[in-house]
């Protein structure tokens, strides 16, 4: 049995509005941009696993965005990290950011937790620079 031309009209329009509101739901989620903090989850340098950190958005790029990691754990003795200045939005407790940036997808974040803005970026590239 063959559908009606009338039923076949509706169908169509139902998909289309479904498709529209798939499409409106999906732009409404934040994107990060360039000198926000975010947590994401970061894959561990091993490959064995990721866990949902901090991170510090450095560019922004497509589909992907080059981040810097950060961790609550002293790394003063490292040159491959550096101490957070006091007061970084989005940081609840003292941090260290790792110098060395890394690659993740705009699927990984998870949700932004701060904005100290472009010349927090401008300090880190600084700092990668003179370490």
């Amino acid at each position: 049995m063959l559908p009606r031309m009338g039923d076949i009209s509706w169908t169509w329009w139902a998909v289309c509005a479904v498709v529209v509101l798939a499409l409106l739901w999906g732009s409404r989620r934040p994107r990060p941009r360039v000198g926000e903090v975010w947590f994401a989850q970061v894959p561990f340098e091993d490959g064995t696993g990721s866990k949902d950190r901090p991170v510090l958005v450095l560019s922004v790029s497509g589909r992907t965005c080059e981040v810097a990691r950060f961790t609550s754990q002293n790394r003063d003795a490292r040159r491959d990290h550096e101490r957070v200045p006091v007061g970084v939005t989005g940081l609840p407790k003292g941090s260290w950011i790792n110098l060395r940036p890394t690659t993740l997808r705009r699927s990984a974040f998870r949700r932004r937790t701060g904005k100290p803005g472009k010349a927090y970026v401008a300090w880190y590239r600084e700092a990668a620079v003179t370490r």
